[in-house]
This record gives structure tokens, C-alpha cells and sequence, in this order.
């Protein structure tokens, strides 16, 4: 019996949707069974690499939304296609850090990213991620996250973000990680200490909208090695970076709705709970805490790189 994780959406996703497959696994007994091109670059614990093929969606138990009712329905098929990262909420939230514990970066790029942050081991590191592609920008001049279903946080959100941190932490340096080349933010590498790694992505597999110069996994992984990251509003890629990967960080990310003339910023901390209550403190500013003065800006920390 298997069930199939196959790459019908952005890897951040997929990754999500891992819970819910180890779930399965565990309760029914299915082996978890992943086809995802980027599998070159990491290897996830008690899975295998297999492809549906031509026919092997034939007969399989299609999940693509949760209902309690489908669930039960799996113990009578012995091919089960997830596409959703939702399920039981009592499970779930017991196998989220687990599971992303078992995702393993491959050896070379771990030590990329230690050689990289190595220059900076003294100083305190914080990420910042930058979504664009089919994140689309509605308003140069407002950002308003209901605004569009993946609404891109613009850069000026970002340069006043990055700037209310060296306000009180001076010494800070940014790794940045983003869709697209660094060089299009040149405007922060000028103001700001920002750095990002020295890789290259070989995919381009899903096109411009989420194609990027450095290698997404990669980066992933280093944003999950910082303990504050500047966060790109209602991306799982942030999400999964922060309240998955590593240890517990700290996300600034804008409110639902703010300005270029007087913008603002929040902090939340989510580490261990999933995208619905990523995507709620985004878009409704649940569990935000909104950072109106120096003290309520979370203190920055060099890189923790040993959980790799």
C-alpha cells in the first residue's frame, strides 16, 4: 500500500502536505512514496522515490480537500494521491516538527550554508525572504493582503522592516533569499549588510513565476537557520523556513493592510503550527503582535547551524 506525494505544486507545499502523508503511513500502513524533481538536493527519512507513471493514478483514493469521512476511506485502497496538507488537527499537530525532522539537506549544501554564515559568526544574522513570481504586486504604494490571493510584499515594506531592525541592533546582517536574482534588490544590498548563498538553482522545471537564481532548498534551509526572519506575507516558503525548519523563529512580517507613507510591521511566532495559522496572521493579523516601539523588536542572533 502506498501513498503518493507527487509535484503538483511549489515545494514549500509539498513539504507541508508531509504530515499528512506520515499520518497516513502510520494509521493505515501506506508507504510514502514521493516523486519531486528537487530530491537531487535532500532526502526525506522513510520515504522512497517513485512515480505514479502513466496509469498509477488508476483506482487511487484522490485526496485534494480533507474530510473526516474521506479519511476513513483509506484503509480500503491501497493507492492513495494526496494533494492537500490538511487532515485530523489532533494528528497533524503531533507530526509537523517531527516530520520536518526527517527532511535532510544533502551533505555539500550544508556546508555551503555553514561557510557561508561562518563569515558572520560573530555578528547577529537575520533572514529575509523576498516572494515574488506569481506573488503580484496590486499597489505600489499599499500592501494590502486580501488584496490578491498570493499578494507580493513590496520592497518598501522591506527597506522600512530592515531598517526598524538596525535601529537598535546596528551590527545586524541580512541573508536574503528571493524568487528571481538577488541583484534585482540592490537597493537593499546598498543600504543594508546583505549577503545570500553562492549557489545556483538547476530548476526550471515550473517557469518565471517560481524560478530563482540561488538554489531554493538550499536557501530554505538557511533561512531555517535564522532566528528572526523577515517574512514575505502569506508564502509557505517563509512559513515552513520559520515554524518548521531548525529551532523557533521570529517572523516580522506587514499587517493586512499598511502603507508607504506610514507603514508598520508585526512579530508572530507560530513554531510547530501549520499553514492555516500562517496564512490567518497574515491576511487577519491573528496572533500578531504589532511592534510600535525599539523594545518590542525581537533581539537578533548569529545563525544556529547544528540541528543540519
Amino acid at each position: 500500500m502506498k501513498v503518493f506525494l507527487t509535484d503538483f505544486v511549489g515545494l514549500s507545499t509539498r513539504l507541508e502536505c508531509l504530515s499528512m502523508a506520515f499520518v497516513i503511513s502510520d494509521y493505515f500502513g501506506h508507504e510514502v512514496c514521493l516523486d519531486w524533481p528537487e530530491l537531487d538536493s535532500f532526502n526525506v527519512i522513510g520515504t522512497r522515490r517513485e512515480s505514479l507513471g502513466l496509469t498509477g493514478r488508476l483506482g487511487g483514493l484522490r485526496m485534494r480537500n480533507y474530510s473526516d469521512q474521506l479519511f476513513f476511506k483509506i484503509k480500503d485502497h491501497r493507492k492513495v494521491i494526496l494533494r492537500t496538507d490538511q487532515g485530523p488537527a489532533h494528528l497533524l499537530e503531533r507530526y509537523r516538527l517531527p516530520t520536518a525532522k526527517r527532511v535532510k539537506l544533502r551533505p555539500d549544501y550544508v556546508q555551503v550554508i555553514r561557510d557561508t554564515f561562518g563569515a558572520y559568526a560573530n555578528r547577529p544574522v537575520v533572514g529575509v525572504h523576498i516572494r515574488r513570481g506569481d506573488f503580484n504586486l496590486t499597489n505600489e504604494g499599499t500592501f494590502d493582503a486580501k488584496s490578491a490571493e498570493w499578494p507580493a510584499t513590496p520592497t518598501w515594506w522591506y527597506e522600512f522592516a530592515l531598517q526598524t531592525i538596525i535601529k537598535t541592533h546596528p551590527n545586524t546582517a541580512f541573508f536574503l533569499s528571493c524568487t528571481g536574482d538577488p541583484n534585482l534588490f540592490n537597493e537593499l544590498k546598498k543600504n543594508f549588510d546583505v549577503f545570500d548563498l553562492p549557489t545556483s538553482s538547476p530548476y526550471g522545471y515550473k517557469g518565471p513565476d517560481h524560478d530563482s537564481k540561488r538554489h531554493p532548498v538550499a536557501d530554505l534551509f538557511a533561512l531555517g537557520c535564522c532566528g528572526l526572519i523577515v517574512a514575505s506575507s502569506c508564502s509557505t516558503f517563509s512559513h515552513y523556513a520559520a515554524n518548521a525548519l531548525g529551532s523557533s523563529s521570529a517572523c516580522l512580517i506587514p499587517p493586512p493592510q499598511t502603507t508607504k507613507d506610514n507603514p508598520k510591521c508585526g512579530v508572530v511566532e507560530l513554531y510547530g503550527q501549520g499553514v492555516n495559522a500562517w496564512r490567518e496572521a497574515c491576511r487577519e493579523g491573528t496572533k500578531v503582535q504589532a511592534i510600535n516601539r525599539e523594545s518590542d523588536v525581537p533581539i537578533p542572533a548569529p545563525a544556529q547551524i547544528d540541528w543540519m
